[in-house]
């Protein structure tokens, strides 16, 4: 191969995954009004409930029913990450003016730690409960229980968040073994969250793009759909697996069992795919060239090699209109002989609560793919 300049682009053997999630203040100050168990109604819709001041979120602009008594809080909070997969909301400073109720006449002095409790465990309940329904909704077979565990503090003012990331795992089977809450973060327009999966580290962050997988994750996962089938991904002895190129190529390599062809070949093949963003969750995959290095256990010349390309190609094809894990989360028409387009569902990502995922960007590098995409 390195006489006749042949690259093979290296991949990311591990599996790695690097997630930011961005939660809107905009957004979740319409859901906390929304969440189930909780007493509390926006002053002013128009006005966030949420929002950054100085070095500390305030949440304010809601009217909250404190046992009887109509209360307007300022709450300054301060979330912070305490580690993999903990998070924390400190309560810095609180101010609570009662609007009315039996105890508005006399100015009696409000009991904040009570108010502050209830707050807290409002939250996290209503929290639980919502996702609960989501799950129950979609036909998750899990609780938020097995998601999330709270812990509130009375005397520090701060409710705890532990985290269980593998849930993740069940909702796209075969793709994440295992995934950690790796940060926790605010800026003026609302919370980040970030997870990894694997040697994630070693993931270069590029702007605009907010999920990156390796190709070394892809691999296995394509790998398990794979086995006991015609093709063969990683055979002995020969090249095989996927491989993201720098010049925004993939490249797919194997050992594909032709049984139409005539004398049923091992064919080993090396295949050249161009994927392309053209609309949101809409890719276009174009099987540009398909190098055939042995069929019939020989190097294969000429018409023939023609001929067993185009088997390869229609392999390619079939497989992703046709597969029905794969019709679970897209559908898949061919264009051409060498083109299939591909749209995916908005469940194919975190099928469980999301509203859904809406790629809008895709860029192929080195051994990773990045994606852009609101949630």
């Amino acid at each position: 191969p390195e006489l006749l300049g042949i690259e093979k682009s290296p991949n990311m053997p591990a599996a790695a995954l690097d997630m930011t999630i961005k939660l809107p203040f905009k957004s979740l100050s319409s859901r906390l009004s929304e969440l189930p168990g909780i007493k509390m109604q926006p002053i002013n819709p128009a006005s966030p409930i949420l929002f950054k001041q100085g070095d500390h979120i305030a949440f304010s602009n809601v009217a909250v029913d404190y046992n009887g008594i109509e209360v307007e809080p300022t709450i300054l909070i301060k979330p912070f990450f305490e580690g993999e997969n903990k998070l924390a909301i400190k309560v810095m400073k609180v101010e609570a003016e009662i609007a009315f109720g039996p105890k508005a006449a006399f100015g009696a002095q409000l009991d904040k730690d009570g108010l502050m409790e209830m707050v807290m465990t409002n939250l996290s309940n209503g929290m639980l409960e919502a996702m609960d329904k989501a799950f129950a909704k979609n036909k998750v077979a899990m609780k938020a229980k097995d998601v999330l565990n709270f812990s509130y503090d009375r005397k520090s003012w701060t409710l705890r968040a532990a985290v269980t990331p593998g849930f993740v795992a069940p909702l796209l089977p075969g793709l994440i073994d295992n995934i950690s809450l790796s940060n926790f973060s605010f800026d003026e327009s609302g919370f980040a969250l970030s997870v990894r999966s694997g040697s994630a580290g070693s993931i270069a962050k590029l702007p605009g793009y907010n999920l990156a997988l390796s190709d070394g994750l892809l691999d296995n996962f394509i790998n398990q759909f794979t086995k006991g089938t015609d093709f063969e991904f990683h055979p002995k002895g020969h090249e095989g697996g996927l491989k993201f190129r720098p010049d925004g190529r993939l490249e797919l390599a194997g050992k594909i069992y032709a049984r139409s062809a005539f004398g049923k070949p091992n064919v080993y093949f090396k295949a050249t795919i161009l994927p392309e963003l053209t609309g949101p969750n809409t890719l276009r995959v174009r099987v540009e060239r398909v190098d055939v290095d042995q069929a019939y256990g020989i190097g294969i010349p000429g018409f023939l090699n023609n001929w067993i390309q185009g088997k390869v190609i229609s392999s390619i094809t079939e497989a992703l209109t046709t597969n029905p894990d794969l019709a679970k989360v897209m559908t898949a028409r061919k264009l051409d002989d060498k083109t299939v387009e591909i749209i995916l569902m908005n469940s194919a990502f975190m099928p469980s609560f999301a509203k859904g995922a809406v790629i809008r960007d895709l860029k192929v590098g080195n051994g990773l793919m990045y994606l852009g995409f609101d949630l």
